[in-house]
């Protein structure tokens, strides 16, 4: 192997650690992203350009959780953490798992809130994060 190839492969054997220390960040901030941008969407990206809509509560009613008029809470509720190895994203508002995983509501009692899902597996999401992480390295290599 030339030199210069050995030099690449040295420098990103240093740096390798810093990156994987830096991976749970970016899953943080991509899937923020990930969640504000299905709230534009109105709908959940499972699979790159595949957006499942979201479900009225009443036929012929808009889902009201994107607050253009009438709040916004929910969308602005979200919150990331990252820490060593870990990732995770939750609401501070009691209701949005009902909303997110189509659960039970109570009003009116019995009623199931059809799944708006807002986070969860998601083929986009993992392109998102890989598509950050190939700029990284990619940019280690230069």
């Amino acid at each position: 192997m030339n030199e210069q190839f050995n030099r690449k492969l040295a420098h990103l054997e240093r740096e390798l650690p810093q990156v994987v220390k830096r991976v749970p960040g970016i899953a943080k901030i991509e899937g923020l992203k990930f969640i504000a941008s299905n709230f534009k969407k109105q709908g959940f990206e499972k699979a790159p350009g595949s957006v499942s809509k979201w479900k009225n509560k009443k036929e012929g009613r808009k889902p009201n959780l994107i607050g253009e008029k009438r709040g916004g809470a929910m969308r602005r509720s979200w919150q990331g953490q990252a820490g060593d190895g870990f990732t995770a994203f939750t609401s501070n508002l009691p209701y949005t798992g009902v909303h997110n995983d189509g659960l039970k509501a109570g009003r009116p009692p019995g009623f199931t809130m059809p799944e708006r899902r807002m986070i969860g597996e998601s083929e986009a999401l993992n392109q998102m994060i890989e598509r950050k992480l190939d700029t990284l390295v990619d940019n280690i290599l230069k």
